[in-house]
């Protein structure tokens, strides 16, 4: 099996990994000739939240340049490795790299790339980083990192499936993730869970209550996606659709909701799908949603309360 691609966005692999890297310590990435998945399962997060995320070929440029892979199991590669290994190479090669737009370490190199090869030191499977480029006085720089890495069975393949969740009752286009993140890290030293809620008008709430407190912050005017499912469901069971003031509820554990917000990182638009006392949905977005070249997919389990 081959595999070989450039990293045309160092800065942004190191911010998914970080988000990652919140969550778990190792993670399954599954490469193919259509896309590349990230996959933290359920069993990996301490808190539950998995993470079934791509990006696709077409838009692999948002990430990758000259993407090759060749296997003899339908040309798919499936790793595992240990994030914190990988957000070792990434934040090294991100201040060696750096960006014109952005404050350069003294140590980046000019004219710089940074290739990922699948190779093997004996019997052991490796990854390995190559950063080439120039020093400020035009000298030519080559670093390699390698971190080991474990090739999955079509056994253990087979048993990584994502999650099977009933037809959400409502989609919202959240607010911006940093300052949703910053009122439920204000939340969590008050409670434990705290209720999401959210109608077609376009209102969030997000509730927290303990002995003493029963806070709720609000926003409004929020974009509702339309949904064809939802449509073709409603009009299957000849049902009418809901008041748009209904309100569609999940309780969440406060950890596992914050563990989600830290992919603010990616700087990406998201949306929260509710589905009614048995998760949260949300799709984070890799770049504009009329544009995007991926999105981390992040299940949220609900909590059952006494309420």
């Amino acid at each position: 099996m081959r595999f070989r691609t450039g990293i045309s966005n160092v800065a942004l692999l190191h911010k998914i990994t970080r988000s990652l890297a919140a969550l778990a310590r190792s993670c399954v990435i599954r490469l193919s000739p259509e896309q590349v998945h990230f996959i933290v399962p359920g069993n990996e997060s301490s808190t539950g939240v998995q993470v079934w995320s791509s990006v696709s070929a077409e838009h692999c440029s948002t990430l990758f340049d000259a993407y090759k892979i060749e296997s003899n199991a339908n040309n798919e590669i499936w790793v595992e490795l240990h994030l914190d290994s990988l957000l070792k190479i990434l934040r090294s090669a991100d201040s060696s790299v750096g960006s014109i737009n952005e404050s350069r370490s003294t140590a980046a190199l000019t004219e710089s790339d940074v290739t990922l090869k699948l190779n093997k030191k004996g019997q052991q499977p490796i990854w390995s980083f190559e950063i080439r480029g120039y020093t400020a006085q035009r000298k030519p720089m080559s670093i390699t990192h390698e971190i080991p890495v474990k090739i999955l069975s079509a056994r253990r393949q087979a048993e990584l499936n994502e999650p099977l969740c009933p037809q959400p009752d409502i989609h919202v286009v959240l607010p911006n993730l940093l300052e949703l993140r910053n009122i439920v890290s204000r939340l969590s030293h008050m409670a434990d869970d705290v209720k999401v809620s959210a109608n077609h008008e376009g209102r969030l709430e997000l509730t927290a209550k303990a002995p003493r407190v029963n806070l709720t912050t609000t926003w409004n005017d929020l974009s509702v996606p339309s949904s064809n499912i939802d449509d073709d469901i409603a009009n299957d069971d000849d049902q009418p659709p809901p008041p748009p003031d209904q309100m569609f509820s999940v309780t969440v554990a406060i950890k596992g909701f914050l563990k989600f917000l830290t992919s603010h990182l990616v700087g990406g638009a998201a949306i929260a799908c509710i589905c009614e006392d048995h998760c949260l949905i949300a799709y984070v977005y890799i770049g504009e949603l009329n544009e995007a070249g991926g999105v981390l997919t992040f299940f949220v389990p609900a909590k059952m309360t006494d309420d």
